[in-house]
């Protein structure tokens, strides 16, 4: 089966050292009407919710690539209070609660979360800080 894809045009936006390639095609070459296009982002169709293709108009697309553009620049929400070490539960996939220790102070990572490091039953790693309730520490005396 041959490949149908014909591109009328590409957008390329720079993120620091990354970049995001938006691809055009006709839309009619997808069933979509005349002077649109469907719209590929790093080599993955911009398609609605329940997959069906998605067809945008010049504004459309100058919109979603302001929107690739400038949302890496927002800044970075302030750093969480978590002093370390501190005593916290971190919420699991499945709904429960593991207790642990921090050891380090939130640290932003590359994707912009807050993360912190916790050690949690022998086991260590970063969680992100909304999965995280911090206690007041309660020692034996």
């Amino acid at each position: 089966m041959k490949d149908k894809r014909k591109f009328a045009a590409s957008i390329s936006i720079r993120i620091g050292d990354s970049r995001i390639k938006l691809e055009l095609a006709p839309a009619p070459d997808y069933g979509g009407p005349e002077g649109f296009y469907r719209v590929r982002a790093a080599r993955r169709w911009l398609d609605t919710e329940d997959g069906q293709p998605r067809f945008l108009e010049r504004d459309g697309i100058a919109r979603i690539a302001a929107e690739i553009a400038l949302c890496a620049l927002e800044p970075p929400a302030p750093a969480p209070s978590i002093p370390e070490p501190s005593r916290v539960s971190v919420r699991r996939p499945d709904g429960f609660y593991d207790g642990g220790w921090t050891n380090t102070e939130p640290i932003l990572n590359y994707e912009g979360r807050w993360v912190i490091h916790v050690l949690l039953a022998g086991k260590s790693g970063f969680v992100p800080v909304e999965d995280v309730i911090v206690h007041k520490e309660r020692r034996r005396g």
